[in-house]
């Protein structure tokens, strides 16, 4: 086998019934990479999938595709090395924390090659990798498909992580629902949860209603129902998994947020220190208005009114939520007192 003088193998090859796998240097660009070549002509096939699939994507989660070359007359991928460890069931059986923020990055990656209009058809723990400083990249596309092309006239996958609709006969036409329920698969397999009969069957069948709590008593009550709707029967009842990022997130960001309240030498925070603020305004003895704000860890809250109260010049009621900047009045008329409050906007970092 010669490679092209770019490229110098760099480690042990994996081989196996499907292919090859290089280990290799990128001697241009001093990176190691990953050349992937596969045997036979259905293979081949599958190869050129999987390169228009990673061709477009550009993602922090998602493995990276360098280069295409030609080997022994053989289509070949050069891509992204990722130093670090494959997921494996049962590895968060004990930590929901973990579980969360693994699963929001796989949610990331996932929203990613949906938004470029693929359907990667085969997520599952082995084929999501965490590298040696923490970041998840989902990578083999090896079974992808354009959103405009999806279909399929044969039963293929992985058996178990396969949604209902991709088990009918025939001409079978599916979508991203596939991969959303694939994940939820995935994060049952994470925490060796305790799954439903129906869904080991071959093909799975619908199932009941709140075993992901009561399977994971530790885990947040909007994750579990969420994770749930991933592994609906019918595909238009399960997320969009944009949807699903955005529930991880919000966990994820859970008391980290900081509320500044700013009326003339009143200045008040709230954090997760200090949940609770109030601050009012008067004129001589009489009270014009005041406000109390809450903060629950995911957002703030009007908690208790007096006066005449308004919010970015709208009458507000005890349980309003506020925007992530408002300017709040206190009273009417000419003894008005306006409160600056604003929310400070943490992201999460993986």
């Amino acid at each position: 086998m010669i490679l092209p003088s770019r490229y110098k193998l760099s480690g042990t090859n994996d081989s196996g019934g499907m292919g090859d796998i290089l280990y290799c240097k990128d001697n241009h660009l001093q990176r190691d990479v990953v050349i992937k070549l596969l045997k036979g002509d259905a293979e081949q096939r599958r190869l050129f999938d999987e390169q228009r699939s990673l061709i477009q994507l550009r993602s922090k989660h998602v493995v990276q595709l360098y280069d295409v070359v030609n080997i022994d007359s053989q289509l070949c991928l050069v891509l992204e090395f990722i130093q670090g460890e494959d997921l494996t069931n049962g590895a968060y059986e004990s930590n929901m924390k973990g579980l969360i923020e693994t699963l929001w990055q796989v949610a990331c990656g996932l929203s990613d090659i949906h938004d470029a209009g693929i359907i990667h058809r085969d997520i599952k723990p082995n084929n999501i990798r965490r590298d040696n400083i923490g970041v998840i990249k989902v990578f083999d596309f090896g079974l992808a498909r354009k959103l405009d092309s999806a279909k399929t006239n044969s039963v293929i996958g992985t058996v178990g992580y396969m949604a209902p609709e991709l088990w009918r006969r025939g001409e079978v036409t599916f979508t991203t629902a596939v991969d959303v329920y694939a994940f939820g698969v995935t994060a049952m397999a994470l925490t060796n949860a305790r799954v439903p009969n129906e869904l080991m069957e071959y093909p799975p069948r619908s199932s009941g209603r709140g075993w992901v709590q009561d399977s994971l008593p530790n885990l947040d009550s909007d994750i579990a129902d969420v994770l749930e709707q991933c592994l609906e029967y019918y595909p238009d009842d399960r997320p969009r998994i944009a949807e699903v990022e955005k529930v991880l997130r919000k966990h994820l960001l859970k008391d980290k947020h900081k509320g500044l309240m700013v009326m003339n030498s009143q200045v008040k925070e709230l954090n997760c220190q200090n949940r609770r603020a109030k601050i009012s305004s008067t004129f001589g003895t009489i009270l014009n208005g005041e406000i109390t704000i809450e903060y629950d860890g995911y957002g703030f809250k009007v908690a208790a009114l007096g006066g005449d109260v308004t919010v970015n010049n709208e009458q507000v009621n005890i349980g309003h939520i506020l925007p992530g900047a408002s300017v709040i009045t206190l009273g009417s008329g000419s003894n008005r007192g306006f409160v600056t409050f604003d929310i400070s906007k943490p992201e999460v970092v993986s």
